[in-house]
């Protein structure tokens, strides 16, 4: 269960990070949620495929999937371009981990974020 609370934790930071990133390089309306919930999805999905939970892995790949796309679509929308919307989705990666080992603590509200907007 390491590896979950690990991959949760990493998940908040790339969130608010991309947020900002969106507020500096567009003025139309850019949600970035489903991005970033789309890696904490990924995440958990890896963490329990390693556990051997083969089941409850696939339904959050499955999840991650969905909301990719719909991240993908909303990098569109606003102008960019899908190796915009991948390099975001590494972006979003890369922070959630660092979080989830610098700020513990901040992993909470990604989790709540992600549970009651993408359950």
């Amino acid at each position: 269960m390491g590896a979950i609370s690990l991959l949760i934790s990493t998940a908040t930071i790339s969130l608010a990070s991309l947020s900002a990133m969106a507020e500096q390089t567009r003025q139309s309306t850019y949600d970035d949620r489903p991005m970033a919930c789309a890696v904490f999805y990924r995440a958990l999905a890896r963490a329990y495929e390693d556990t051997g939970d083969a089941a409850i892995s696939d339904q959050y790949m499955a999840k991650s999937k969905i909301l990719y796309e719909q991240g993908v679509a909303n990098v569109l929308a606003v102008g960019g371009t899908r190796e915009q919307a991948r390099k975001a989705t590494q972006n979003f990666a890369d922070i959630i981990e660092e979080m989830a080992i610098s700020k513990p603590e901040a992993v909470p509200s990604l989790v709540a974020m992600c549970q009651r907007e993408y359950p």
